[in-house]
């Protein structure tokens, strides 16, 4: 009987641990804006002057944090949609095209590190150059 107690009771703190460890750092990193899940490829990160990290699903929920909060943001990286490549917003190129990154919100702006990359998009999905929606004025 106290053996199946002590096999009971570690199982039942492996299950919990495990949970919480799936929960911190296997699952995918949520929205900052609307809580659904961050697709690495249009991953938007806004860094904080406190050098705290809010992870964005597309540009559209990263633009509506960013004009509540912008008084306390250092800078914003984001994702080149070709090669994955994380880069500060000023360095990129980004295009609104009929393409559609995110059912939910209807995000139709992409982000490319080249800007050979973005006229490419542009012409394929009828779209134009945009101004970096995440230039603070100082």
């Amino acid at each position: 009987m106290k053996n199946k107690f002590w096999i009971g009771l570690v199982l039942s703190i492996t299950v919990a641990f495990t949970g919480v460890a799936y929960q911190k750092f296997l699952k995918s990193p949520r929205c900052a804006f609307d809580g659904s899940a961050v697709p690495p490829i249009y991953e938007v990160d806004i860094v904080l002057k406190d050098r705290s990290v809010k992870k964005f699903c597309s540009i559209y929920c990263a633009v509506q944090w960013f004009k509540k909060n912008n008084q306390m943001i250092d800078h914003v990286i984001v994702t080149d949609e070709i090669r994955g490549k994380k880069i500060d917003s000023f360095m990129a190129y980004f295009v609104e095209s009929e393409l559609v990154t995110n059912e939910t919100n209807d995000n139709r702006i992409h982000v490319f590190q080249q800007r050979q990359d973005a006229l490419t998009h542009e012409e394929k999905f009828h779209g134009k150059i945009t101004d970096d929606p995440f230039s603070m004025d100082e």
